[in-house]
């Protein structure tokens, strides 16, 4: 049993590798089309706006971290290195609903209207 569980380790340690480092990849496409379109209107953006086009590119660090994850999981069994990749990827998603709300609030606090 201990063997099948040392499998499910590695397996889930190398997909979670692959989507962090394909995670990072279509963070950096992504974003960076809305950073020129952000930068052509050459308007004032949002702080969360602002602090998404400071950072997206540093999101591959996750792929490395996984990577590293994967390595020690592959080396030895470790309850520890799972643990890690699921805060992983708890991170990744609140950094998907950072990157949605980052790139619309422009839009959106761009559609107020004054109240008559």
């Amino acid at each position: 049993m201990n063997q099948v569980k040392s499998n499910f380790q590695v397996i889930a340690a190398t997909i979670s590798t692959l989507y962090f480092g394909l995670f990072a990849y279509g963070a950096f496409l992504v974003i960076q089309e809305f950073e020129n379109v952000f930068n052509s209107l050459e308007a004032e953006l949002p702080i969360q706006t602002s602090i998404l086009i400071n950072s997206y590119r540093y999101w591959g660090v996750l792929g490395l971290i996984s990577a590293f994850i994967l390595y020690k999981v592959s080396k030895a069994q470790s309850s520890k290195s799972m643990k890690l990749l699921t805060l992983l990827f708890v991170l990744s998603v609140l950094l998907v609903v950072f990157a949605v709300w980052g790139i619309y609030s422009p839009v959106l606090e761009g559609n107020e209207q004054p109240a008559t």
